[in-house]
């Protein structure tokens, strides 16, 4: 594929880094955008482990609410990696815990972890 051709998918599926902060940084590409699959880049970076940097871009400027073609959001992809830092982060961004995928599974429900099934249930708890 030639460089001209080439979208954010394609510098996400290469772990293309400096490329995708900088587009993301000058505001050269719409993080907000799908890809076949309904996925967005806040869920491609899930995938790929993206360096914190980019996660804070990334999930300021982002729809943290997007679900892919199985219904998932950003915040089911960290919880099953267990990246419980990216999960505090999307929280943090306003990502909702309380959103089901297509099997009716919490991104609680898709972690062996349990100190980021904990963070998600500070995240839905009833406040005051």
């Amino acid at each position: 594929l030639r460089e001209e051709d080439k979208n954010i998918f394609d510098y996400c599926r290469e772990n293309n880094i400096d490329h995708i902060s900088q587009a993301i940084s000058l505001q050269k590409v719409d993080v907000n955008i799908k890809d076949e699959e309904n996925r967005i880049t806040l869920h491609w970076a899930q995938q790929e482990l993206y360096n914190r940097k980019v996660m804070n871009i990334i999930s300021r400027r982002v729809t943290s609410l997007t679900q892919d073609n199985e219904g998932q959001t950003a915040l089911h992809y960290a919880s099953a990696c267990e990246f419980a830092d990216i999960v505090e982060l999307l929280l943090n961004a306003g990502a909702d815990p309380s959103i089901k995928d297509m099997e009716g599974c919490l991104p609680e429900e898709v972690t062996e972890s349990s100190a980021i099934s904990s963070l998600l249930r500070q995240h839905t708890a009833p406040k005051g």
